[in-house]
């Protein structure tokens, strides 16, 4: 009897792979607070959104989305002032969501690829140059 198309992942080996390949493990917002000094407040990367924690928001109702980005943030007051103070909106927020995702390191490399920000934009051409450079040499 022949064994069944399955695959063993261990969780241990996974996340030393995935620690490996990470490039950007944090997003840092930086905006101005109520006193005009520039204040960081710092998110992991959604890959290494804790599911304890989109759990634990969940089960206490409210905006889910917002109440998850609270707690993972760092610190969780500079969050709350990120809020009120700088006055995100909706589609920053978005935005914020989308780097967070996109910065993961763990996606495919075209993905990274077609991000508009402008740091993803020399990747791509950096290897192609440094492809050419040592076959040129």
């Amino acid at each position: 009897m022949s064994k069944p198309n399955r695959k063993v992942v261990r969780l241990q080996q996974m996340r030393a792979q995935r620690q490996a390949a990470a490039k950007v493990q944090f997003v840092d917002i930086v905006f101005d607070n109520e006193q005009g000094l520039e204040e960081t407040c710092t998110f992991p990367v959604q890959d290494d959104w804790p599911l304890e924690v989109i759990e634990e928001v969940e089960e206490k109702g409210g905006n889910a989305n917002l109440n998850v980005l609270r707690e993972l943030a760092t610190p969780k007051e500079a969050f709350d002032r990120l809020v009120k103070v700088a006055k995100l909106t909706v589609g920053e927020l978005k935005d914020l969501i989308s780097e967070m995702d996109g910065e993961a390191g763990t996606s495919q490399g075209e993905g990274s690829g077609s991000s508009p920000s402008s740091e993803s934009t020399p990747e791509p051409s950096e290897p192609t140059s440094s492809a050419t450079t040592p076959a040129a040499a």
